[in-house]
């Protein structure tokens, strides 16, 4: 059940962004929004590389301690990193634990022949490496780069095979809507 609702989130929060395949471009762009939301609890702070390209992002979560005396709680980390075209290769998540940031997993992207693939593994802290991938989202993609058709495959042992959870087709329901549609 857990992971029919993380795979879930992770799907209705692409659709919602509307952010098929992730560039440096889309990054910027969801950091921009991100900071210029109010109300949201969070304060983020972006490094940029000498391209202009984000590579690290810190979340702080806003803590009101009296009146107007606010104190920044760290709460994760991002590290991006992009192929030459701009491309999202990987996101690595930080948490903050013990006065540090400690790595707890990373998102692997890839792109070919029409099929955005976005695996997720959990980093092992006694191994001192990653576990293999324990999901993973496949979109099929049109030429124009918006989804046709997405997957969910889950492991649910480091030494299964991974398995499919659901799968669904995507429409549009008009040429210009800002939405999606499903259908199963």
């Amino acid at each position: 059940m857990k992971t029919m609702m993380i795979s879930m989130m992770m799907f209705l929060t692409a659709l919602a962004s509307e952010a098929q395949v992730m560039t440096s471009a889309t990054v910027t762009n969801l950091y921009e929004k991100v900071t210029t939301s109010d109300g949201n609890g969070f304060v983020y702070n972006a490094e940029y590389n000498d391209r202009g390209n984000i590579v690290a992002m810190d979340v702080y979560q806003k803590r009101n301690l009296y009146k107007d005396v606010v104190r920044l709680v760290p709460s994760c980390r991002y590290q991006y990193a992009y192929a030459e075209d701009g491309l999202l290769i990987s996101r690595e998540l930080y948490g903050w634990h013990h006065g540090k940031w400690q790595l707890r997993g990373r998102h692997d992207y890839q792109l070919a022949d029409g099929l955005y693939t976005v695996e997720y593994s959990r980093w092992n802290r006694k191994k001192n490496r990653y576990d293999q991938p324990c999901g993973m989202m496949t979109y099929n993609l049109l030429p124009d780069e918006s989804v046709l058709y997405v997957a969910c495959y889950c492991r649910h042992r480091e030494d299964a095979p991974m398995k499919l959870e659901w799968q669904s087709v995507v429409e549009r329901q008009f040429a210009d809507a800002d939405y999606f549609l499903t259908k199963e």
